[in-house]
């Protein structure tokens, strides 16, 4: 039944309640999110009256959780005697729609009410933003996720708001480690800012590191300004270095960090997306891991190019240059054009590789710079088939990585399958690109099964035909 009806299909609650001025409505079982005193109180503004017992002026029944016995015994007579039925979410959603925020806020900041904080947090029935307001209200009782009952209640409410577990999934509702997922995945300003209030969780990662909250909060794009500006104000190392390396701090920001000229900063300045041209020449002038850094994280032009020539010269650039996948193509011709044998292997591998580049790879008689190529999801399909054409015979190695490699033509990939050579089903069972087909004849050989059985293509198809997905 839809829950905007009564039993009888007639009407709802919002239409019903202003034509039965003075009459009485029957509450049985209890509320979920507010008290009978409240729902009393909002019954009486809208010129109705919460039944203190069955009578027969009673005008509806509304059907609340949990009821006993004799209240369901109640609840079939009056239904029986064609009285209209109602479930209370849908009180509830209505009294939640005419909650007044301003009232609301006021009345919990003038005299906290855990209790009452705590029902309004998990009233699903409320809008988003009044959520988020009352979620920076709240005064946790516990050091660590989870540990008080009352907490715990709190981060699975916020959870379930806006973490989308699947069908599959419900468990990570109560899973400290969620909340990290949610920071991560989340794209609203207005979530990571009702976090930023909350106290420094310490989340334990693999190895015995750790990470906390507002480290996490802080390596989000996503933040507003009012958000940076609290983060900044809690002066913690790690928090500072993860500010630093966000773009969203901006080029106020960036330039507030370079002032401090701390080696630990610049380093993680060096990573940020919005560095302006005059920082990276400031930062290359801070001593050779900054500069290296820059090499590997930031786009790299003409521009900046020479800069880094200018600090380190053409035979000393970093080794981290050549896999940067931000160079852009005429830098990555120069760089190219100039570079020696091992500098050229990396630059082979580099998913930023222009396809002009990789024509010109295909010459090398460097072994380990064709198999890069092979291996590289960037170079095309006829590069890779002339790689095949040329050098597959010559060598094993060759033929493996481009059985490995998704942007290898299909007619290649079913090729290696026919050889029937176990390196080369090895590759296959694990690439994305294998035809479904060959894919489950692999899955039948039991030294490929545990690569097909993490390939993504083969378990999506397998989630779609269980149709769980």
């Amino acid at each position: 039944m839809n829950e905007s009806q009564n039993y009888r299909g007639k009407e709802s609650l919002a239409s019903f309640l202003p034509k039965v001025k003075n009459a009485e409505l029957l509450l049985l079982g209890g509320p979920e999110y507010f008290t009978e005193k409240e729902i009393a109180r909002f019954l009486k503004h809208h010129g109705t009256v919460l039944a203190a017992e069955t009578g027969e002026e009673v005008a509806a029944v509304i059907e609340g959780r949990r009821m006993k016995p004799e209240e369901e015994m109640v609840s079939e007579a009056l239904y029986g005697d064609g009285v209209p039925h109602y479930r209370i979410a849908e009180l509830e959603r209505l009294m939640s729609e005419e909650l007044g925020e301003r009232e609301v806020l006021m009345s919990l900041k003038l005299g906290y009410d855990a209790e009452r904080l705590l029902r309004l947090i998990e009233n699903e029935y409320l809008a988003d933003e009044l959520f988020l307001k009352l979620l920076k209200l709240w005064r946790w009782e516990a050091d660590d996720l989870m540990e008080g009952e009352s907490d715990a209640r709190i981060l699975s409410a916020l959870l379930k708001r806006f973490l989308d577990a699947g069908n599959y999934e419900s468990d990570i509702y109560y899973s400290p480690v969620s909340l990290l997922r949610l920071i991560r995945e989340t794209e609203s300003p207005e979530v990571l800012g009702a976090l930023v209030g909350w106290p420094g969780f310490t989340f334990r990662q693999q190895r015995g590191r750790s990470i906390t909250l507002h480290e996490v909060i802080a390596s989000r794009e996503g933040l507003d300004r009012r958000s940076i500006e609290a983060l900044r104000r809690r002066k913690e190392a790690a928090v500072d270095r993860a500010l630093a390396a966000n773009q969203a701090i901006g080029a106020e920001g960036i330039e507030s960090y370079l002032a401090r000229h701390d080696g630990v900063l610049d380093r993680a300045l060096a990573a940020n997306a919005a560095l302006a041209i005059e920082h990276f020449a400031e930062l290359a002038e801070r001593g050779e891991a900054v500069a290296e850094a820059l090499a590997a994280f930031q786009r790299i032009d003409t521009e900046r190019l020479e800069i880094l020539i200018r600090h380190f010269g053409w035979k000393n650039l970093p080794e981290a240059l050549a896999e940067n996948p931000r160079i852009d193509p005429e830098a990555f011709e120069r760089i190219l054009a100039k570079s020696e044998e091992s500098f050229r292997r990396r630059l082979a591998a580099n998913p930023a590789l222009p396809p002009q580049s990789a024509e010109m790879l295909t010459e090398s008689e460097d072994e380990r710079i064709l198999e890069a190529l092979a291996s590289n999801p960037a170079v095309g399909e006829e590069t890779l088939r002339k790689i095949r054409e040329r050098f597959g015979e010559k060598t094993e190695r060759i033929d493996e990585a481009l059985a490995a490699n998704p942007s290898t033509p299909a007619e290649l990939l079913e090729a290696f399958y026919e050889t029937g050579r176990e390196p080369l089903l090895t590759a296959l069972a694990g690439n994305p690109s294998t035809p479904m087909e060959i894919l489950h004849q692999l899955k039948l050989d039991f030294r490929f099964y545990p690569s097909v059985s993490q390939n993504p293509t083969f378990v999506d198809r397998a989630n779609f035909e269980m149709g769980m997905r």
